[in-house]
């Protein structure tokens, strides 16, 4: 299956194969979709999965003003990208300071090749590290994502405190 073979609707748990930038994209936004109160990310800087679009800040947007309690959290390697190529994001975050956290992991148990966007308790999308894209999408299933949610919250526990809202004390 394909992303865009992807059905909304159907409630049984679906896996999407991921050959290409075009349908990494479009797997970061089927995730955003149908995830509805908790998003974590996890890679070395997060280039990888655009998330300073249009498309992708106005989902993540969507996320945390469809509930109180929702949140996002972002674990990164080298912040340097979310400070330099990533205003959109930023503004975000300076939108929903409360919601919207990014955190450096510990360089005890750093992120490394990892790359995950995991929605809720039942989207899992990873990316292995390649020359192009190479990866799958999992929605609706929890055994799937369980193990991977649990990796990032070791991970996110053991981070160093969130990124300031405003870089090097700009506001």
């Amino acid at each position: 299956m394909k992303p865009s073979d992807f059905l909304v609707d159907d409630p049984a748990p679906q896996r999407v194969l991921i050959t290409s930038r075009e349908e990494l994209r479009d797997a970061v936004a089927i995730a955003l979709r149908v995830t509805e109160r908790l998003v974590r990310v996890l890679h070395r800087d997060l280039a990888v999965f655009d998330l300073a679009s249009v498309d992708a800040t106005e989902a993540l947007s969507r996320v945390l003003l469809g509930h109180r309690g929702a949140r996002v959290r972002m674990l990164v390697d080298d912040p340097a990208w979310l400070d330099t190529r990533a205003a959109r994001l930023r503004m975000l975050q300076q939108r929903f300071p409360h919601a919207l956290e990014l955190r450096v992991a510990s360089s005890d148990d750093p992120v490394g090749d990892d790359a995950h966007v995991l929605g809720d308790d039942h989207v899992a999308l990873q990316v292995r590290p390649a020359p192009t894209a190479r990866g799958d999408l999992w929605v609706r299933n929890k055994p799937h994502a369980q193990p991977l949610i649990a990796a990032f919250d070791r991970r996110w526990d053991a981070g160093v405190h969130n990124l300031a809202v405003f870089p090097l004390g700009l506001g």
